[in-house]
């Protein structure tokens, strides 16, 4: 650094030869290698080596031990270089002589700190050749190290500086330089460690302070781990970093299980001390390592979870109750490990019941299937599905046939998760405590509600279906009475019947629901199949439910005591079906996707779901009176699943069981009212003046199956069975006159005209069955046209508040008006004065006639005797039903024409093949009819046939036309189409 000034060079000579003259010097690193070490004036050596520092003024410094130096200039600085190092004096009351002795490690702990110090100082400054930075360091060394060095500054500074320089400055720069040494120089090494996650991650803090109690800065350090751990930041165990002015954390993670010695080391400068038989000396040392470790114990161990939720929280049959997994770690156990796979084993467990999270647990239900997953993050995630359950064999054996996707039960499962050592593989068990035993429990989120199959309900009101029914029929007193009469218990009506009279619309109301079979105390789209676009988590709407077929069937023509006894053993539970005698009347399906009311009726106009629809041979609009039940049938194998859900159906699919509404349920009779057809027939057609005639009125069946009502007994013994007394009814009947001439003509009518004139009245009362009753007889003593008129009269008001039994009697007849139309033929009788001859009337048909071309043309011959009165006649033509007279088509009238004998009808033109027949009306001048006759008469017959074809023909040219060609004289004709009452 600095040089040794020749100004100077006279003092340090006049010095040389002063006995007493001493010099402080800095001691060696290594013996035997100071520098002209064996040059006696060490003067002379300082000079010689140009090592730098001050001279103090020539003087005596004295010391407390008696040792002193008179008249000496004293230099302060390096005293000697020892393999590159600066060395210094630390024994000022001792002359330096040279660097003979050992040098060894400073081990004063007293003053070690202060040497620590003054190495890295001197080490610093090694090449610095300022005389006052380097006279500053000597005096630091001698203050700190030298125990008579504070006598000594003491003196030296008494004697001043040779070259000017102020005590002030010199002792300014020895504590700017002790500052810089206590800043940069390690005086205490702190190592701490800590655990973050379990044992198996943590933090290594190296603290390296330096005298003033702060972090070092800028310094180079290594730390180092010795076992099972490595360092995150570079994956190693080693770390070589440097000191800032702050703390320092190091993060490392366990490899494996054991112990780890943590290491801090840093290279730094030890005072080296010379150990002389004249002065010591101090040195720094070359950088060395400090190094400082601890000992802490890692476990490489961590706690895999599983988070689970079931892919769909409600299943049907066909569905696989799949599971999504993702893997989690418990932050207790650390984080994941990189490269653990860790296995988990999944239990799938039945319950009949809901489970509740928290209270139900494994021993409430039925293992019914297992799955392994296997996770190797956190965050992983594992579906399960139907290929990676395996079934339980118990639960199969119990549940024949049952598959992950076919599932034996409608209910709830449940995935049980676990995780154990035991279910990892060999290399991988290492990584789980050994006691390590998770389980996920019974878990909400882990259950589904399996749904088998579905049960639907049907309950039917027919008096709901009627409620609203305004329609009435007039009674044989004029009174309009209601068509339709819910039955009351106040009558002692033994049944819940609705009574119609017939001809009214059939109607039932059907309630379609769905039993509750998840359990949740309502119904609604959970309890009901879906569609394939409605499976999967929150797909299953109302507008995904598979549809489903209803059939109705209406069973009528039983009696009451059936209907009784079967209302009776449907409400006690026993199985119920239609008696042998029951008539299947009607049937009605619908369709339908959604739970609620259905009407079904046999009218379009009511806007119903479905329409009945009669069985062959069947009117609905005249139905067997007597009692009939709706039957509704909801049947697995009428279902169309295949195309809906992809399942065809089965015994338990896609409901449970079939439903079968039993005949006679509640509230699903009804009771057709019985509405005889009158007919009569007179003894005589004619007779003469003073002869007696006598009717016979038929009561008979509208329908072959009608049922004549009964009502029970009122006199029975308790016990007993009442019997059935059949209803009983009276009947009046009225002889009219209708014309003074015995051989007018009488139209049918529904009413009787006014010009008929009541001759005689009769009743034939207490009719208890169908059949002919006859009237007394009656004598007839004018001449004329007679016809009888029959009206059944009712007796029965029907009070069902204080005579029920005559209300339940009154219910079960019609309230309508029952009659036979007035001038039927076999109620007409003639009665004639012998003398007077009797225009005969009658025709002369065709017989057989061939259609040819598509066409028939049919007349009739008009046959008069003792008929001077008749003066126009028309003709007819009917053709003729199978059956009675009721079913004959009036095909048309042709015009009138001269009535003369042997006078031929218009021709009239037929289409089609059949029977049909002539009714001639004759009439006088005055318009008056005279004579009409009989619909068919065998003369009055003609019967139409196709033309046989010739072996070898090719057909007949079809002939296409809108209507009925008429044809004939070019008289006006009118063309009606009526059905003969």
């Amino acid at each position: 650094m600095g040089s040794t000034h020749n100004d100077r060079h006279w003092a340090r000579t006049l010095a040389a030869g002063v006995a007493a003259a001493a010099t402080l010097a800095a001691g060696m690193l290594v013996a035997g290698t100071a520098d002209a070490a064996d040059m006696r004036d060490p003067f002379e050596r300082s000079i010689q080596n140009g090592n730098p520092g001050l001279w103090a003024n020539l003087g005596t410094i004295t010391f407390s031990n008696g040792h002193k130096y008179e008249n000496t200039a004293q230099s302060l600085g390096v005293i000697d270089r020892v393999n590159g190092k600066n060395a210094y004096c630390i024994e000022a009351d001792t002359l330096y002589t040279g660097t003979a002795g050992t040098w060894g490690d400073w081990t004063d702990e007293r003053t070690k700190p202060d040497a620590q110090r003054l190495a890295w100082l001197t080490d610093r400054h090694n090449d610095d050749r300022d005389d006052l930075t380097q006279a500053a360091i000597a005096g630091l060394i001698h203050q700190k190290l030298d125990p008579m060095g504070n006598e000594y500054m003491s003196g030296v500074q008494r004697l001043g500086w040779a070259d000017g320089t102020s005590w002030d400055t010199y002792t300014a720069k020895m504590n700017s330089l002790w500052n810089e040494a206590v800043a940069n120089t390690p005086t205490n090494l702190d190592m701490k460690y800590q655990y973050t996650i379990g044992q198996r991650k943590g933090l290594v803090t190296p603290s390296i302070m330096n005298g003033n109690g702060q972090y070092m800065s800028g310094m180079p350090f290594r730390i180092m781990l010795q076992g099972p751990a490595v360092f995150d930041q570079t994956g190693t165990d080693t770390i070589d970093g440097t000191t800032t002015n702050k703390k320092q954390d190091f993060a490392w993670t366990a490899t494996g299980n054991g112990k780890v010695t943590w290491s801090v080391s840093y290279k730094g400068n030890q005072p080296r001390k010379l150990t002389s038989p004249n002065q010591n000396l101090m040195a720094p040392s070359d950088p060395e390592t400090v190094s400082k470790n601890i000992q802490f114990e890692v476990r490489n161990n961590f706690k895999p979870t599983i988070q689970s939720d079931q892919s769909d929280h409600r299943i049907e049959y066909g569905h696989a109750p799949e599971d999504d997994l993702t893997w989690h770690v418990d932050p207790t156990g650390g984080d994941w490990i990189q490269g653990a796979t860790i296995k988990s084993t999944g239990t799938l467990y039945y319950f009949a019941n809901k489970p509740v999270e928290g209270r139900t647990t494994v021993r409430d239900g039925v293992k019914a299937a297992t799955a392994t997953a296997a996770g190797d993050r956190d965050g992983a995630t594992s579906h399960v599905d139907a290929a990676s359950i395996t079934m339980d064999p118990g639960f199969v054996k119990a549940h024949p046939g049952a598959t992950p996707s076919s599932l034996p039960a409608t209910g709830w499962y449940t995935w049980v998760w676990q995780i154990t050592p035991g279910m990892q593989d060999a290399n991988m068990k290492q990584y789980l405590p050994a006691d390590y035993d998770w389980s996920d429990n019974v878990l909400e989120a882990e259950t589904t509600l399996h749904v088998r199959s579905m049960q639907p309900t049907i309950t039917s009101s027919v008096s709901a279906a009627y409620k609203t029914d305004q329609s009435t029929v007039a009674g044989a007193d004029g009174t309009e009475r209601p068509s339709v009469q819910i039955g009351s218990a106040a009558a002692s009506d033994k049944t819940d019947v609705v009574y119609l009279e017939k001809g009214s619309v059939i109607r039932d109301k059907v309630t379609l629901g769905v039993t509750d079979v998840n359990g949740d105390g309502k119904t609604d789209t959970a309890d009901w199949l879906h569609t394939k676009d409605g499976q999967g988590e929150g797909r299953e709407t109302e507008a995904n439910q598979i549809t489903i077929r209803v059939n109705g069937t209406l069973y009528g023509g039983m009696t009451r005591e059936q209907a009784e006894q079967a209302q009776k053993d449907t409400a006690a539970g026993k199985t119920v079906e239609p008696p042998k005698q029951a008539v299947k009347l009607a049937t009605a399906t619908f369709t339908t996707n959604k739970a609620g009311d259905y009407l079904i009726s046999s009218s379009d106009e009511d806007k119903p779901v479905a329409q009945w629809k009669a069985e062959d041979g069947v009117d609905l609009t005249n139905l067997p009176s007597g009692y009939a039940t709706f039957v509704f049938d909801i049947a697995n194998k009428d279902q169309d699943t295949e195309s809906q859900t992809g399942i065809e159906p089965s015994d338990d699919y896609p409901f449970a069981k079939d439903v079968h509404e039993a005949p006679f349920t509640a509230d699903e009779t009804v009771m057709f009212r019985l509405t005889p057809k009158l007919d009569s027939t007179v003894s005589s057609k004619e007779v003469k003046a003073g002869e007696t005639t006598v009717d016979k009125l038929v009561v008979a069946k509208t329908n072959e199956k009608d049922v004549w009502p009964t009502y029970p007994e009122t006199n029975v013994t308790e016990g007993e069975i009442p019997k059935a007394t059949p209803l009983s009814l009276d009947f009046h009947g009225v002889l009219y006159k209708v014309s003074d001439d015995p051989s007018a003509a009488i139209e049918e009518t529904d009413t009787v005209p006014e010009n008929a004139v009541k001759v005689h009245e009769t009743d034939i009362k207490d009719v208890t069955g169908f059949g002919t009753y006859t009237t007394d007889s009656f004598t007839l003593t004018e001449s004329g046209t007679y016809a009888w008129h029959w009206v059944m009269t009712p007796s029965l008001t029907g009070d069902q508040n204080h005579n029920p039994l005559a209300a339940l009697a009154w219910r079960q007849l019609t309230h309508g008006k029952v009659q036979h139309a007035f001038g039927l033929a076999s109620e007409i009788v003639r009665v004639r004065k012998p003398e007077t001859p009797r225009c005969e009337v009658s025709t002369r048909s065709q017989g057989e006639v061939t259609m040819e071309n598509g066409r028939a043309d049919l007349h009739d011959e008009l046959l008069l005797r003792n008929c001077e009165q008749a003066a126009k006649a028309e003709f007819e033509l009917w053709k003729q039903a199978d059956g009675d007279q009721s079913g004959d088509v009036l095909i048309t009238v042709t015009g009138k024409v001269d009535a003369k004998d042997g006078v031929h009808s218009p021709t009239v033109t037929v289409h089609e093949t059949g029977t049909y027949y002539w009714r001639e009306k004759v009439y006088d001048q005055t318009g008056r009819l005279v004579s009409y006759g009989d619909a068919r008469k065998p003369n009055e017959t003609v019967t139409v046939r196709e033309k046989q074809l010739a072996s070898t023909g090719t057909g007949v040219l079809p002939a296409v036309m809108a209507g009925m060609l008429l044809a004939g004289l070019g008289a006006a004709f009118a063309l009606r189409n009526r059905r003969r009452a």
